[in-house]
Parts: structure tokens; C-alpha cells; sequence
């Protein structure tokens, strides 16, 4: 688990702590709870978002005619010369 520390307003913590208390749960499990819930809803739309991003689109575009130059230690440098 990981330890998240925010601030709330007010009422938002009255309506969270009257639900808690309602269900005999602690506080922090009605709020976990609602952050899965929110993190499901949005987890699709975020996936399709990364997935559309142009930067993919890059991908393959360089063709430097080894299939495993990317595993080399020498790949992406740039060889000096000063003239």
C-alpha cells in the first residue's frame, strides 16, 4: 500500500465520515473504496489516451539495418568529429 495525504473540505469530510460511520467501517476504507471506484472509471480512457499518443507512431521508423541494435551498447551514439 501506499501512504497518500490530502486535504478535503469540510462538508466532503462530514458526508465521508457520516457514510463510515453508517457502514461501521473506518474512514480510510470508504475512501479507498472511492478511489478504486474512480480509478476504474477512468483507467479505459487513460489506457486509449497513452495508446493514441504520436509518440508511438515513431516506433520502427529507424531502420539501421541490424535487428539488434537497439540491444548494443554502442546504439543511439552519436560518433564526434571535430573538422
Amino acid at each position: 500500500m501506499k501512504v497518500v495525504q490530502t486535504e478535503i473540505d469540510q462538508s466532503t469530510y462530514n458526508v465521508l465520515k457520516a457514510i463510515a460511520i453508517h457502514r461501521g467501517v473506518p474512514l480510510k476504507e470508504i475512501i479507498r473504496e472511492i478511489l478504486r471506484d474512480y480509478t476504474e472509471t477512468h483507467k479505459k480512457e487513460l489506457v486509449e489516451n497513452i495508446h493514441k499518443d504520436p509518440i508511438w507512431e515513431g516506433i520502427g521508423l529507424l531502420n539501421t539495418g541490424d535487428p539488434e541494435a537497439s540491444e548494443k551498447d554502442t546504439w543511439g551514439v552519436v560518433g564526434w568529429s571535430s573538422e
